[in-house]
């Protein structure tokens, strides 16, 4: 029985370092990205929550006006993270 070079356990120790590596990482960017989705989706609700509020508050209209400035500012805040990533 030969024993294997120890060239080839370095080699496979690399191997598996890397690809510990490699999945850690993945792990990690999946975490990254069902945050920013989670975000993205909270943020939507509320832009749509704001403009069902802004329909239903539109026989007033100093309210309204209030309303269309906060729907406005939510609606470019989702737009500038939508074209930042």
């Amino acid at each position: 029985m030969d024993a294997p070079p120890p060239a080839s356990n370095s080699l496979r120790y690399l191997a598996v370092g890397v690809l510990c590596v490699a999945v850690l990482l993945g792990f990690y960017f999946v975490q990254i990205n069902a945050k920013a989705d989670r975000q993205r989706e909270d943020a939507a609700e509320r832009l749509a929550l704001c403009r069902h509020l802004e329909w239903v508050a539109g026989a007033t209209a100093s309210r309204n006006d209030e309303l269309r400035q906060t729907c406005t500012q939510l609606s470019d805040q989702l737009f500038k993270r939508a074209t930042s990533h």
